[in-house]
């Protein structure tokens, strides 16, 4: 195991300049990189569809039942091209839906508080944890591409400390790799 990794050192290297290079893009150009992001998903489930389409021509190509898997594809092309196509309204209705459900949860952690056992030591960090939920929920639906860019923001502050955890790694299997040698 540890030859495979010392061998394969330079796709730690490139994946922690991808890393990288997402989150440079993240921090600065927030906005445009949750387009794009949304926009490559799109992609992603489009293509999805295509390759469950061709499932689909092999099963009618041995006469076996198709019409769930034909259901599924059309389902994966539509969803995925209109992400694509609709890409700002995508992450509004996505970001406005995890809102809806952050308020539902808030909303049964408050039922569950307050039918719970006295005894029940920590509903204090329950309540807390509740509103904390409710309230990210209403802001989800508040200002749903704000808190989209925020959540990139944050997951390319990540990236840059993975990214440069990977390079350090893929150098260090490097000097591993020359010394083995």
């Amino acid at each position: 195991m540890t030859n495979i990794l010392i061998r394969n050192w330079s796709i730690y290297l490139l994946n922690g300049i991808v890393a990288l290079l997402y989150g440079i893009f993240a921090l600065f150009i927030p906005a445009e990189t949750l387009v794009i992001m949304a926009w490559y998903a799109g992609l992603v489930i489009l293509l999805g569809g295509i390759l469950v389409l061709l499932v689909v021509a092999n099963r009618i190509r041995k006469e076996l039942p198709y019409g769930w898997q034909l259901a599924q594809a059309i389902l994966y092309m539509v969803i995925g091209a209109l992400v694509m196509i609709y890409t700002n309204e995508s992450i509004h209705f996505f970001v406005a839906a995890m809102g809806v459900l952050a308020i539902i949860a808030g909303i049964l952690q408050l039922i569950v508080l307050i039918n719970i056992d006295p005894s029940f030591g920590g509903k204090n960090l329950m309540l807390v944890n509740a509103l904390i939920t409710l309230a990210f929920g209403v802001l989800m639906l508040v200002n749903p591409f704000s808190v989209a860019q925020t959540l990139v923001i944050l997951s390319g502050l990540m990236a840059l400390v993975f990214g440069s955890l990977l390079i350090w790694f893929s150098f260090r299997l490097r000097e591993l790799q020359k010394h083995k040698i």
